[in-house]
């Protein structure tokens, strides 16, 4: 079955303007499906934050490693990435499938050229691509709700997305009121708690193109998870989370990184009581 697609009335694509999961695809892949206005935006991003790449890339292998240990450890067969942005592979789907053959994967980004290219990259079976603004919550959950068996526990991702989102609260409780016991939230976030002025620097940066950038104290992402018993280390640096158990193809070298340090954006993985 080939991937199916439930594009919503959005708000109109504009090449003009940078977005920010195409900046963060620059941030990851140098910009190798991003737009000149995306690409002088996380240019600058690099110029004037070094360390906001590095962040942006252990996020990226914290998010992988988490989804191979709900696999593998929980059994968890159902995903869900909010905020997927451009494929980069490995993909969440190749990760747990990789574990659990079958596993099902819903995507849901708000960019029609995203979109586009995760219609035309990730189609398959058990894999699906939803186009969709997260914050609308109602129709992101109408989507989850007709794609997953929610009698079964399922994962839901929002790895460095939750920082461009006013209120992500509200998102994660609507999203996770649907979702079986047993079902996970992973999550990672900036925080500027530590290395402030780097942090604001890229929130200034962030700004000026448009892009809304919301950085927040660890208390407040710790709210975010309150709802879930914390797995692992809890709330930690990404790096920090569960770095020594070698995963085949989500460690820097496998793609192509080099680790670093992030104290700035923090990850955790909580399971829904």
């Amino acid at each position: 079955m080939s991937a199916i697609v439930r594009a919503e009335a959005l708000t109109a694509h504009d090449p003009f303007r940078p977005h920010c999961g195409r900046v963060h695809d620059y941030l990851l892949n140098a910009g190798k499906d991003s737009y000149e206005v995306d690409e002088r935006l996380g240019a600058l991003l690099v110029e004037k934050a070094p360390p906001f790449q590095l962040g942006a890339r252990a996020a990226r292998m914290f998010l992988l490693r988490a989804v191979h240990d709900v696999a593998a450890e929980f059994g968890i067969a159902q995903f869900v990435e909010l905020g997927a942005g451009y494929p980069c592979s490995p993909n969440l789907h190749e990760i747990a499938g990789g574990v659990l053959p079958g596993t099902r994967t819903v995507y849901v980004d708000s960019d029609a050229v995203v979109a586009a290219h995760g219609r035309a990259l990730l189609a398959g079976d058990g894999t699906e691509f939803v186009h969709a603004d997260l914050t609308d919550t109602d129709t992101t959950v109408r989507e989850i709700s007709a794609l997953m068996n929610l009698t079964e526990p399922a994962a839901v991702c929002l790895g460095f997305v939750v920082e461009f989102i006013a209120d992500p609260g509200a998102v994660i409780e609507a999203v996770t009121a649907v979702l079986a016991p047993g079902s996970f939230v992973v999550l990672s976030h900036v925080t500027d708690d530590v290395e402030t002025d780097m942090v604001h620097e890229a929130r200034d940066i962030y700004r000026s193109g448009g892009i809304e950038f919301w950085p927040r104290s660890a208390v407040e992402i710790a709210a975010l998870m309150s709802g879930f018993d914390l797995i692992g280390p809890g709330l930690v640096p990404v790096h920090g989370w569960c770095p020594d158990v070698k995963r085949a193809s989500v460690d820097g070298a496998g793609l192509g990184w080099h680790p670093a340090s992030s104290e700035f954006c923090l990850a955790a993985v909580g399971r829904l009581r």
